[in-house]
């Protein structure tokens, strides 16, 4: 096992993006809603970070987990998709400046939302 964004075939004792979403929320717990972060602009979240691209790549590698890893169309980050559907985005720089992580879960209770990362002092600004 090596550092990386994770394998393809799932063969991981994690390898769902909820059970990855439980796995990581030991370390950052979710909203009373499910979700990580604080609220943001719509559906939104985010995630105050002395370093946001380092905390928004663990997120993606961590929820990533088990998924199958590839380019996102547009060129500007990967995407890690599950058999269920499933997916987990990770965009390095968002049309808000900063990294984001897209959360989108499949199911009865699916779930998506985006969240920015952020440092402290950028979230003081806004």
């Amino acid at each position: 096992m090596g550092a990386g964004y994770g394998g393809g075939n799932g063969s991981s004792s994690v390898g769902s993006l909820g059970a990855n979403i439980k796995q990581l929320s030991k370390k950052y717990p979710l909203s009373g809603g499910g979700k990580f972060g604080e609220p943001g602009t719509g559906n939104s979240r985010v995630v105050v970070s002395a370093n946001p691209q380092s905390t928004a790549k663990e997120f993606f590698e961590k929820l990533g987990l088990g998924g199958k890893i590839s380019p996102l169309a547009n060129g500007k980050g990967i995407v890690a998709k599950f058999p269920d559907g499933s997916r987990v985005n990770f965009r390095p720089k968002s049309t808000s400046g900063g990294p984001a992580v897209d959360i989108s879960t499949s199911g009865v209770s699916g779930n998506q939302y985006k969240i920015h990362f952020v440092s402290e002092s950028d979230r003081k600004r806004n």
